[in-house]
């Protein structure tokens, strides 16, 4: 039996396949014929054409873990006769009919891998279509040589003429040959040099994040569009979402005049232009996206064999940077890469030592189809129409034509059903073309980093703040609005510590007194006062008296801090003589200092912020804040910004009252103690805290009319909202009267709703700056681009979205994290976690392993820690089951490596996670463990005799020991073959141990596949 080695690209869609079983590698090419078609001499077209391309009729074998293929005659087959003319939609019939012919799997080792045949929609108009396997060809020989020569033949023969014979032979051997000796070639060598030296320090792939939107929002995009988007379904079929959308042909050719201003090819303009969308959306200075290449030299050049290559492309787009120098910088980098296009894509991953990460390993590709030519079956055009392309583990956007003068321009977008969906697609293709009609409509000198394409109704959804913020800040300071209350109900209740009520005229001459000595003193606005006193009433007493005597307090719970003496201030307070002269006390303004306290920094750090009067008037005056004026409001929190003005500044100016916590930290058994003797109606907690009692008992928080807290999970939330339906839960900052909440790109311009991007606060309800730090404050305190003239917003570091229900929190801007190739939000990792009912709070950080490498690890507390004092308690989940309760519900690029478990997770002083204290993970201390049953001993021979060791622990991890995907491909084998089970390439990333596997032992499944079965170079079984 003849038999040849495979080509790089078929061994790269053979992996891929093995890779994803139930994803089928199958293409599709339709060309809709304008006139009658002759079926007989089609099927007279279809079979001589194949009898001249024994390139395409070749099957594969396994040989020992790598492909060959062997050659076929044609014998009995022959091509499809499909009849949809009578149907009451001809295409719909037709597409129904399609998704069947292009979704039926292929036995590569025994079928034919294509399937060729006509349909029928009317007396004078019909489909020729091309189905086949990747592994046989790609889009430019199916749908340029084969559909070409199908055209050419057919036309001869229908006419009666003579069929021009092939200018040159589509034999299998040379094309096959051609591949080998590149393999074994010098320019191979070199071309692997050249791609680990252009990889060496990459940057992460562009990968675009997926779009939250509605139901509503998510079924009205999910509908088809046009003809060309409805035969976009057939993809579903193969496992695949695509959506395309269209172009018109006049908008098109302004694209291509625009091109030509800039003195560069069409293709090069739209990939420049994606580079500057994925810059936008991706949030990544510098990124590698996959361009295809046509890859079609030598005897590919002339033979519809799979020659098709993608390679990586180094991309930097700085946001000062004109469109012109991107679209320059795509051309240079082309033509830097192109002498070495020929090295496959799984050679590159292998030359620059990319490991195996579920999804594309160099980002989106981008595909410029620029072959498709308008073809005649004899006197009938035919057009192009886009059916399926076959498979992707990434996000691939194509564009092209359907080959007629006349033609619109179409932009594909495939991705695997698991990566994005319909909706999610629609949305990316509409707004990558909003952005490429926006750099062609931009000046020369316009920067990238200046777009807005944001429009009409859903720009102004984005940008309308709560309430008007050109208006200025009101009048009172803290001491004048508190002085209102006094006023008004001067013996109620201000403060409540213990068994000791203070009244709000009580409070006002204890401050008074207090603020007559500190001006003495000389404390006067914007003078800054350090209080040591702890949380008490004495305290509540000097934060109102620096304010009333103009001063700012800086809270420290350092004795080392110069302080003045609160007890001496009080004695300073006496009668005298009467004859000491006293000075008139200056009034306090609206944009005096107020405060300089402790807050959590843009990048998670400690810093001190410096707050005004009109600051916290405008957070505790908001209307938005559900208790309304009469909360007794729970004092607990450590003396930061935040927590003053809520705990504190708020109920005080509202006619509220403070009910002061004791000494120490807050914790559940505290806290319904607190409210048992004191009717509390709002509380701020933290997000472990809250976390702890929405896991164990999320009905104690009932009674209470407003929680806040922050940086807890979507889980936590809804199972307090479920228990506890009359309580408003505020997570993360809430609304504010005064306050505009925006959500930006890296260009400062505002995202759509459902994408994720920073969050940035402006109006009068923002701070001064940072107290001390005049260049953080100039990178934090920005110009606010939005509002009036003059006006700042501050950069909160936080991520987050616009949802149907208003602002979503995606975590800090500094969570997200590139593992093994994949950007990932740690946020999202842990928000599935926390779905996990044995899990009270979770945290997702990156650590390195022992060889350098960033994984995710997963720090858990187990619900059932409050009643065990903080002990774990025994009936915690166990690791095993947390992975497997992660690897069913993530990616396997989100899966954490680790799971550390807790009594509870270390905080800063705002209550958020400390991520900086959380310990080190152990992804294994070094030492060799020796397998402890048969089944791991089994394992362990396997591992080790795919890696080429001569023994593995059960602890190493493969990838890190040098697997990698066709490694893998050899071991999941051997597992089938030794062990009678079924371990999926998924399956083996998320575990990568051999112990990983054994936690999953229990949902594998048996195997009903052959085991591997080795074969001589000509093909024949040992």
């Amino acid at each position: 039996m003849r038999s040849f080695d495979a080509s790089a690209a078929q061994k790269g869609m053979w992996l891929a396949q093995k890779m994803s079983p139930e994803t089928l590698n199958h293409a599709l090419v339709v060309w809709d014929v304008d006139g009658e078609l002759d079926a007989v001499v089609m099927e007279s077209a279809f079979r001589r054409v194949l009898d001249e391309a024994e390139v395409l009729r070749v099957t594969f074998v396994d040989d020992d873990g790598e492909p060959r293929q062997v050659p076929r005659e044609l014998g009995d087959w022959r091509p499809f006769l499909l009849d949809c003319s009578a149907a009451a939609d001809p295409e719909q019939a037709a597409r129904e009919a399609l998704a069947n012919v292009v979704g039926r799997p292929f036995d590569l080792e025994r079928d034919l891998l294509l399937r060729l045949g006509v349909v029928r929609l009317g007396v004078a108009r019909s489909l020729v279509v091309i189905a086949y396997h990747h592994m046989v060809s790609d889009g430019f020989g199916a749908g340029g040589l084969l559909s070409q020569r199908l055209a050419e033949v057919y036309t001869a023969l229908a006419r009666g003429s003579e069929v021009p014979p092939l200018p040159h032979p589509w034999d299998a051997e040379p094309f096959a040959a051609e591949a080998a000796a590149y393999q074994s070639s010098e320019q191979f060598a070199e071309d692997t040099e050249f791609w680990r030296d252009y990889l060496a320090d990459a940057p992460g792939p562009a990968q675009v994040p997926r779009v939250a939107m509605s139901d509503a929002s998510r079924a009205a995009l999910a509908e088809r569009t046009d003809s060309a988007d409805r035969w976009a379904e057939l993809a579903d079929s193969i496992g695949m979402v695509s959506r395309t959308l269209t172009v018109p042909c006049a908008e098109a050719a302004v694209w291509t005049d625009k091109a030509k201003s800039l003195g560069v090819w069409m293709s090069s303009l739209l990939t420049a232009a994606a580079a500057v969308y994925f810059r936008h959306r991706c949030d990544r200075p510098e990124f590698l996206l996959s361009l295809a290449v046509g890859n079609r030299v030598g005897v590919a050049a002339r033979t519809p064999g799979l020659a098709v290559n993608v390679v990586p492309v180094r991309m930097r787009v700085p946001l000062a940077a004109t469109f012109a120098e991107i679209a320059d910088a795509v051309v240079d980098e082309t033509y830097e890469i192109f002498g070495h296009t020929t090295c496959h894509y799984s050679d590159i991953q292998r030359a620059s030592g990319t490991v195996l990460s579920g999804r594309g390993a160099f980002g989106v590709a981008v595909n410029v189809v620029e072959f498709a030519e308008q073809l005649h079956f004899a006197d009938s055009p035919a057009r192009h129409i886009g059916g399926t392309t076959g498979v992707f583990d990434e996000l691939s956007v194509a564009v092209y034509t359907d080959g007629s003068p006349d033609s619109d321009l179409l932009l594909r977008l495939d991705a695997p059903a698991g990566l994005y969906d319909a909706a999610e697609l629609r949305f990316i293709g509409a707004e990558l073309i909003a952005y490429i009609r926006a750099l062609v409509a931009a000046g020369d000198q316009r920067p990238v980093g200046a777009l807005d394409v944001l429009t009409g109704a859903e720009r102004d959804r984005v940008l309308t703040a709560p309430d008007d913020t050109a208006v200025p800040p009101p009048g009172p300071t803290v001491p004048e609005l508190f002085a209102r209350q006094v006023e008004r109900a001067p013996d109620a209740a201000a403060l409540v510590s213990g068994d000791t009520e203070v009244s709000y005229r009580e409070l006002d001459e204890r401050s008074d007194r207090l603020a007559e000595a500190l001006r003495r003193r000389g404390v006067g606005p914007d003078t800054v006062v350090a209080v040591t006193t702890p949380r008490s009433v004495d305290l509540a007493t000097a934060l109102l008296a620096v304010a009333k005597a103009g001063g700012a307090s800086v809270l420290s719970a350092d004795p080392g801090v110069p302080a003045v003496a609160f007890d001496d201030l009080l004695a300073d307070t006496g009668e005298g003589d009467g004859n000491e002269a006293r000075e008139a006390p200056l009034p306090a303004r609206a944009d005096n200092l107020l405060a300089v306290a402790q807050a959590s920094g843009p990048a998670g750090e400690a810093a001190v912020l410096a707050v005004t009067h009109a600051n916290t008037v405008w957070f505790a005056t908001d209307r938005h804040r559900s208790g309304g004026g009469h909360d007794a409001v729970l004092w607990h929190s450590p003396p930061t910004a935040e927590g003053l003005a809520l705990e504190l500044w708020a109920p005080l100016l509202n006619g509220g009252r403070v009910v002061v916590a004791p000494p120490g930290e807050l914790d559940a058994d505290a806290l319904t103690a607190l409210r048992e003797a004191h009717p509390i109606t709002a509380v701020r907690l933290s997000a472990g805290l809250f976390s702890a009692i929405a896991a164990e008992h999320p009905s104690h928080l009932a009674g209470l009319r407003e929680v806040r807290t922050d940086g807890v999970s979507a889980a936590a939330v809804r199972r307090v909202r479920e228990a506890c339906p009359e309580l408003a839960v505020v997570n993360g900052d809430g609304p504010a009267d005064g306050t505009a909440r925006y959500v930006l790109g890296p260009g400062l311009a505002p995202v759509p709703a459902g994408v994720t991007g920073e969050l940035y606060v402006a109006g009068p309800g923002v701070a001064r700056g940072w107290a001390g730090r005049p260049g953080r404050t100039a990178e934090c305190f920005v110009p606010c681009p939005f509002g009036p003239d003059g006006g700042v917003m501050y950069r909160t570091g936080e991520r987050a979205r616009w949802g149907a229900s208003g602002l979503e929190h995606a975590g800090r801007a500094d969570a997200r994290a590139d593992v093994r190739g994949v950007l990932v939000e740690t946020a999202e990792v842990e928000d599935v976690l926390s779905e996990h009912p044995g899990l009270a709070q979770v945290a997702v950080a990156t650590a390195p392993d022992d060889s350098g490498q960033r994984r995710l690890t997963a720090y858990v507390v187990p619900a059932g820690v409050l009643g065990a004092g903080g002990a774990v308690p025994p009936n915690a989940p166990a690791v095993d089951e947390l992975r497997r309760f992660a690897a069913g519900r993530l990616p396997e690029s989100m899966v954490p490596s680790a799971f550390v478990v807790l009594g509870h997770l270390p905080a800063g002083a705002d209550g958020r996670v400390d991520r900086a204290a959380l310990p080190a993970p152990e992804f294994g201390d070094g030492r060799y463990r020796a397998p402890r049953d048969h089944t791991e001993k089994v394992l362990a021979e396997a591992f080790a005799d795919v890696l080429e060791l001569d023994r593995v622990g059960i602890d190493e991890d493969f990838f890190d020991l040098g697997g990698n995907s066709l490694k893998a491909i050899r071991l999941v084998g051997l597992i089938r073959a030794e062990l009678n089970l079924e371990v999926s390439i998924r399956t083996l990333f998320a575990a990568r141990t051999i112990t990983g596997l054994t936690d999953m032992w229990a949902d594998l499944n048996r195997s009903s596949r052959p085991a591997l079965r080795r074969r001589t170079k000509d093909g024949e079984v040992l």
